[in-house]
């Protein structure tokens, strides 16, 4: 540029530079781009390169704060509550809720470890009574049928939705929908001492332990060795099924026993096992009557000659029976499971079948590999469920007035514990097969009710519940 372009005065002499300064910059990355760039226009790059006309651009760094990763102190081990001692008592560690008194009592064997107040479930949503095993535990859950309601420490019972659980709220009344409320410090210290598979039982009794009981029908332990068990099993299957039998390790879970008269679906999965059996093609084992099982009691009808019509009858049980080559109908039944799983099933006798069993639970105590003997304790329980029967929405009703009350015949009284015991007739084969199988902690129960409906097929034990 022409030197008489620029003016003396300092204003004009930096407007001038800074417009000079943006051509040159300008023209330094045209040419740049282009590749090749004649001779004055790379004076002017090396210009700007040396800093004839470089402009400093002055921007702020955002500073962030540095993340500093702090340690978290290990956490301590969780040892048992104090109330747990640890001592050569082995026995299983058992449960009993008492309704009327709205108390627990944990029990190991037939100690008392400690108490604690629970609040049941509340009218309408009355607790059942019965017999019960820790199905599932969680030490963090939240209800799927109450809105996602907290269940910390959640002990199931059924998988209908009654459990054992923490609760902020625990008044020592029924204020529950059906599960059972315990002190949030109190369920943890229980769920750190109790297993998957213990029972729990839940009484409407205000006072009930468990006793010592000893009879010859309970089960005795029978010391054999891995390999003995081994060849039992697999002689016992090769001559049931004509199958071989895969070498497992013996299973150290508690076995459960169910002893219970036959009702009428009991006789119906009978028969439909019995139709599979001679390949009649009765369907599902569940008890219901299906096309499946209408048909195949229409072709076995139609092979012996009785009247075609598909309904279960006695004379077709008698039939049934018969050509099995199983003998006479029996009124009683044994089924065995183990690990939540059935195991086997046969039927046995029920002597006095006019008088109820009743309900009543047993349970092996401690004992190590190699006895022949082991102690069992009882639990008898005698009234049913509330149902609304202890407390009302409308509170106390009215008594009846003395005429008004009906005196009718005196129902027989249910058996005790030893009499249910001496009523109950089982194979020989039957027992030995148990006592092969027991483990400490092992239980069996006595009912006159059948199998409840809480019993799943597969993935609980045997629930029983007081009608």
């Amino acid at each position: 540029m022409p030197q008489t372009l620029f003016r003396t005065d300092a204003a004009t002499h930096v407007i001038r530079r800074a417009s000079c300064m943006s051509a040159g910059v300008a023209l330094a990355l045209i040419l740049t781009t282009a590749g090749s760039a004649p001779a004055g226009a790379q004076r002017a790059s090396q210009s700007v390169a040396s800093g004839e006309f470089q402009i400093a651009y002055h921007i702020k760094k955002k500073r962030h704060r540095r993340y500093v990763r702090r340690r978290k102190a290990p956490k301590k081990p969780v040892g048992p509550p104090a109330w747990f001692t640890k001592e050569e008592n082995k026995d299983p560690v058992h449960i009993i809720v008492s309704l009327p008194k709205q108390q627990m009592t944990v029990y190991k064997g037939d100690k008392i470890l400690t108490t604690s107040k629970v609040s049941s479930g509340k009218p309408g949503y009355s607790t059942p009574s019965g017999v019960f095993s820790i199905l599932e535990r969680k030490p963090r859950h939240f209800s799927n049928i109450y809105r996602g309601a907290p269940m910390p420490f959640m002990q199931r019972l059924t998988w209908s939705g009654i459990a054992l659980h923490a609760s902020n709220s625990v008044p020592n009344r029924p204020a529950s929908h059906g599960c059972i409320r315990l002190p949030p410090s109190f369920a943890k210290q229980l769920f750190q001492v109790t297993l998957k598979g213990g029972h729990v039982v839940v009484a409407n009794e205000d006072n009930i332990a468990p006793v010592e009981v000893v009879h010859d029908t309970l089960f005795q332990p029978s010391p054999m060795t891995q390999e003995e068990f081994y060849e039992a099993e697999a002689s016992r299957i090769a001559k049931l099924a004509g199958i071989e039998f895969e070498g497992k390790l013996r299973s150290e879970k508690p076995v459960r026993i169910l002893i219970t008269r036959r009702t009428g679906r009991n006789q119906f999965v009978e028969m439909q096992k019995m139709l599979n059996e001679l390949s009649f093609g009765a369907g599902d084992e569940d008890g219901y009557m299906g096309p499946d099982t209408s048909q195949a009691i229409r072709r076995f009808q139609a092979t012996y000659g009785l009247a075609k019509n598909g309904i279960k009858s006695d004379e077709l049980m008698d039939k049934l029976y018969e050509v099995s080559g199983r003998g006479k109908p029996l009124n009683g039944h044994l089924y065995v499971r183990q690990n939540f799983n059935p195991v086997f099933d046969v039927p046995v006798v029920i002597k006095d079948d006019a008088r109820p069993l009743g309900s009543h639970m047993f349970t092996a105590m401690h004992f190590e590999r190699g006895d022949d003997q082991t102690r069992w304790l009882s639990v008898t329980l005698t009234r049913g469920s509330g149902n609304k029967r202890s407390y009302s929405r409308r509170g106390n009703r009215k008594k009846k007035q003395q005429s008004e009350i009906v005196l009718t015949e005196k129902a027989p009284l249910p058996s005790t514990a030893e009499e249910a015991l001496a009523r109950v007739e089982i194979p020989k084969d039957v027992r030995k097969r148990i006592s092969e199988m027991l483990n400490p902690g092992s239980s069996l129960a006595i009912t006159n009710d059948g199998i409840s409906r809480e019993t799943t097929p597969k993935g609980s034990d045997f629930i029983v519940l007081m009608q």
